[in-house]
């Protein structure tokens, strides 16, 4: 369910992101509302675990305000939804594997064409790279996500 819940979360904030910058707050709400009823049905992770992996977000939307919106508040928001789905952990994990990936393409981006130090990269499409790879791996008998 969380994988199904994720993936359609993930992929549709990521082209909404790509196209338009933005996210839209309903899709947000929606997997947030269900992934509250998950947990309160299916108990995935304790408590302090789910509170922990929306605490990520939290502190992220925090950055978000403090840094005039150099990581989006949409993304904060996505990342508190993916805390109800995956807990502290793997949250961590998941924010921690998106993050080296938008630094290795803004890195690439800087030292190519677009030599903007102010360059804009959509961060819910690593997320969804991440969180595919992450899968992947524990599909292959690795880390659990």
């Amino acid at each position: 369910m969380e994988v199904f819940g994720l993936f359609c979360l993930y992929g549709l904030a990521a082209y909404e992101d790509i196209r338009t910058r933005q996210i839209r707050l309903l899709e947000i709400v929606v997997f947030g509302v269900a992934g509250i009823i998950m947990n309160l049905v299916f108990k995935p992770y304790p408590v302090i675990s789910v509170l922990g992996g929306v605490l990520i977000g939290v502190l992220m939307y925090i950055f978000s305000i403090i840094s005039h919106e150099k990581i989006g508040k949409g993304d904060a928001l996505i990342v508190m939804v993916t805390g109800l789905y995956l807990g502290f952990m793997n949250t961590v994990i998941v924010v921690w594997v998106s993050s080296i990936m938008a630094a290795i393409i803004g890195g690439l981006y800087l030292k190519g064409k677009h030599k903007r130090l102010n360059l804009e990269l959509p961060f819910v499409p690593f997320l969804l790279s991440a969180y595919c790879l992450l899968y992947l791996i524990n599909c292959l008998g690795g880390i659990n996500v």
